[in-house]
């Protein structure tokens, strides 16, 4: 089966619009998809419409980034998006990421950069974050590419990085279930820890609420993929696979995942019973 489960919009950092993206979607003979955006919902409601028009198998998403000492994200599938709960929930990320663009764009400013918050207005349709800072560096002749920028001034240790506000994965999981949602640990490899630590914390996400292991992505090698999908079935978690999609600013990602059939079935079932029915 080709599917994907996890793909970004220009409602948060690509490049592509809901709309876009699910009509590439179809045409590529996906059979089953998500628009998954950092932080926000907003496209959603797009991205619903349109793919009922189309005929197309589409489920609400959204990717949240969780505290942790490296990357987690938690993926929430299946989300009430008019859940208040939960849109307080991603209003105070929101709300947190402007206050960090700002601090970020003063201390370029600092740097000898010119750029002011202005230059943020009508980048996106509602996420904003280091890659959109970077391009607008890019365009006004600074560096020689975007993931340059974000290398030499945008990260976690550089002069210009600021740490972004982030819920515990305990309380994003929460907000994901009080939505009616279903919790995925995306991309694991990106955690930076060995089997044993991923294992130990694994089984913690799962007293909170975890429900999934995102086990295809292109970080993951076929070796540790099978790993992923063995860990999945012995914590008695569902298996999905998403690309990570984010059109031209993740240009060597291509939309679309191949997955034989019997390896995601538990989770097709949960959509079919918990979504389409």
């Amino acid at each position: 089966m080709l599917l994907d489960l996890h793909c970004h919009s220009n409602y948060s950092d690509g490049t592509l619009s809901p709309r876009q993206l699910i009509k590439k979607a179809k045409n590529l003979g996906i059979k089953l998809f998500s628009i998954a955006d950092h932080d926000t919902i907003k496209g959603q409601f797009e991205a619903i419409n349109f793919a009922k028009s189309i005929n197309l198998n589409y489920i609400p998403a959204v990717e949240i980034n969780a505290e942790f000492p490296t990357l987690m994200d938690i993926l929430g599938y299946n989300i009430d998006i008019n859940n208040d709960f939960f849109n307080t929930f991603l209003e105070t990320i929101y709300n947190k990421r402007i206050e960090r663009n700002r601090l970020m764009i003063e201390l370029l400013k600092k740097e000898g950069f010119k750029i002011d918050i202005e230059d943020l207005e009508g980048v996106s349709l509602n996420t904003i974050g280091r890659p959109h800072i970077a391009r607008i560096l890019l365009n006004k002749g600074y560096g020689t590419s975007i993931s340059q920028i974000i290398e030499d001034y945008l990260t976690r240790g550089k002069k210009c990085y600021i740490e972004r506000f982030k819920f515990s994965p305990k309380k994003t999981i929460k907000a994901i279930k009080k939505a009616g949602g279903m919790a995925v640990l995306a991309h694991p490899k990106k955690l930076r820890i060995s089997n044993n630590q991923l294992e130990s914390l694994v089984k913690e996400l799962k007293d909170y609420g975890l429900d999934g292991i995102e086990c295809f992505h292109y970080s993951s090698d076929p070796h540790y993929t099978n790993y992923l999908i063995e860990l999945a079935r012995k914590t008695g978690l569902l298996i999905t696979a998403g690309s990570d999609f984010h059109g031209s600013n993740k240009p060597f990602v291509s939309l679309g995942v191949y997955v034989e059939d019997f390896v995601i079935q538990d989770t097709i079932n949960y959509f079919v019973t918990n979504y389409f029915n």
